[in-house]
């Protein structure tokens, strides 16, 4: 996982795999499949587990308290010199012909179910008062997936935590207004988890 993760599907050799697994190609092959397979598995693990860290965050009461807290942990997994590394997440769509057009739907389910948790738990907040009834949950969906895949982008060219954090400075800050008069807010319950997860 951790050298699909720095590296991406294209990047990512054979012999890069073996040195990884401490395993010859035969025997990655028989236990694994072929590089393809390798790779959706892989990625299906990172994934799994991103989910689960976004649905612990996107489960607190506020939803603006749950979405800053998962663009500043995202920045500090994104940032850290001994993490996976984030080429699941920035990996580009997968064209070669070489690669299936199954593979190719799973990859782009697992990118496309980052706004969908988003945006399920950003409805749940306009359903329970916490956003203005003209807030458009699509739009702001659609943000704060770019903000994160833009997050990771930037870290990977480079950029730093704290010049990051000033980025999540700036995204928080259009967060639209509170009603005056919010209703009574419940504990909120975590979005379902899709099958396109998240990174």
């Amino acid at each position: 996982m951790r050298v699909f993760a720095a590296k991406g599907y294209e990047s990512t050799s054979l012999t890069d795999l073996e040195r990884a697994m401490g395993i010859n190609r035969v025997s990655m092959y028989a236990t694994f499949g072929n590089k393809e397979a390798l790779f959706v598995k892989a990625m299906m693990r990172y994934t799994d587990v991103g989910s689960r860290r976004f649905l612990r965050h996107l489960g607190m009461e506020h939803a603006r308290d749950g979405f800053e807290t998962l663009l500043r942990e995202s920045v500090a997994m994104f940032t850290d010199p001994h993490g996976h590394g984030v080429c699941f997440v920035t990996q580009a769509p997968l064209t070669s012909g070489e690669i299936s057009e199954k593979t190719k739907r799973f990859v782009a389910e697992r990118r496309a179910g980052i706004e969908l948790m988003l945006g399920r738990r950003l409805q749940q907040a306009l359903d329970e008062g916490e956003l203005l009834p003209h807030a458009s949950v699509q739009n702001l969906a659609r943000f704060f997936a770019v903000t994160i895949l833009g997050l990771a982008l930037q870290a990977q060219h480079g950029a730093t935590r704290s010049e990051l954090m000033r980025v999540v400075d700036v995204a928080m800050g259009t967060w639209p207004p509170a009603p005056r008069q919010p209703r009574k807010r419940k504990a909120a319950k975590p979005p379902a988890a899709t099958t396109g997860d998240a990174a």
